[in-house]
């Protein structure tokens, strides 16, 4: 019968469903170079503080400590807002999801002696998500940023995600023309 409670259901199946659609449609335009950016001058300190502020009620909700570090005097970087914006959430996201209560969670920025992609002659800048959580067995760092990898197999996808965040994260980075 189409009660409430089974419809309810059926729409959180398909929002479910159209955001793997476009998280899929997104890693397909990486993976063939036509992933469009619209770059722009960013300062790095606000992309960290705007990150840290988006999660701030999860973390707190978690018992999870989270904080911002970022240098001084830091260049601006030329990137898209968006995308930076969506690799932050979604290693945030990750690092809230195992980081245990009473722990931490840190996103910093920092300058790089290694140029910043497409800018001659200007200084980098190294985002980092850190947390205390249990971390990433050394068997499974070769494999986090592909999609669909699971470190543990025993988290299903609604706990757990689509398993595309950090595929994405990848590929809006290397899009960048950075690492990640």
């Amino acid at each position: 019968p189409a009660d409430p409670e089974r419809l309810e259901s059926i729409r959180d199946e398909t929002r479910l469903l159209a955001k793997l659609v476009a998280d899929l449609r997104e890693l397909s335009l990486a993976d063939v170079g036509a992933l469009r950016l619209e770059r722009e001058p960013l300062e790095p300190g606000a992309l960290v503080r705007r990150a840290v502020a988006a999660a701030s009620a999860r973390a707190a909700a978690r018992g999870v400590e989270l904080s911002g570090q970022v240098e001084d005097d830091l260049p601006l970087v030329l990137a898209d807002e968006q995308r930076v914006t969506q690799v932050l959430a979604n290693l945030l996201d990750n690092a809230l999801r195992y980081t245990p209560a009473g722990g931490t969670v840190t996103v910093a920025a920092s300058a790089t002696p290694s140029p910043q992609p497409g800018v001659a002659g200007l200084p980098g800048v190294c985002f980092a998500v850190q947390d205390t959580g249990p971390g990433i067995a050394p068997d499974d760092l070769p494999h986090i940023f592909e999609r669909f990898y699971r470190a543990d197999p025993s988290r299903s996808r609604r706990s757990g995600g689509s398993g595309l965040g950090l595929a994405i994260a990848r590929g809006y980075i290397e899009a960048h023309g950075g690492r990640i």
